[in-house]
């Protein structure tokens, strides 16, 4: 009887379904210039979301730092990405329904304000791409999480610094619930 009771109790783990997300830049070419790419919580119905990983490519030296919750972002946010929508944009990723919305907004140019730096700055040679892990699923002591207290003071950023060359910042990104 207890085996069964506790069969009973673990079923919604086994079906639970994980929503996830990827948030990406496209290949953005900067002259002597720097670029931040940004995930934010909306102001208002919020879910939290766990930010898994950063993938930054660089095709000449540069550097990304990590910074959290700036002051929120306005400049316009990416959409949902469509068959013949071309980066900057957020894509479903299997198995999330391929229609469902982000519950998150993200800013490809983003002009969020300063926020607190976190870690090291991490330097990405000429033609490199860093893969910065921010969940327990890929080694970190913890899931780097966007809260739902905070509304749009809830973001995490990816700065670039100022270069000239192409850079690409990818987030990947589940749904909490």
């Amino acid at each position: 009887m207890k085996l069964f009771l506790a069969l009973i109790l673990c079923l919604p783990a086994f079906g639970q379904v994980v929503n996830r997300w990827s948030a990406s830049t496209g290949l953005v070419s900067l002259s002597g210039a720097g670029t931040t790419a940004t995930v934010q919580q909306p102001a208002t119905n919020s879910t939290a979301v766990v930010i898994e990983q950063i993938q930054v490519y660089c095709s000449v030296a540069c550097t990304v730092t990590q910074k959290v919750n700036g002051t929120a972002a306005t400049s316009t946010a990416a959409p949902v990405c469509t068959t013949s929508q071309a980066s900057p944009c957020v894509t479903p990723l299997l198995p999330t329904q391929l229609n469902l919305p982000a519950p998150f907004n993200f800013y490809s140019a983003s002009n969020v304000g300063t926020g607190q730096v976190q870690g090291a700055i991490t330097y990405i040679p000429a033609g490199g791409t860093v893969v910065l892990c921010a969940a327990k699923s890929c080694g970190n002591g913890g899931d780097v999480t966007l809260g739902t207290g905070l509304g749009t003071a809830s973001n995490y950023s990816a700065v670039i610094n100022s270069i000239t060359g192409n850079v690409d910042i990818t987030f990947y990104l589940r749904q909490v619930s």
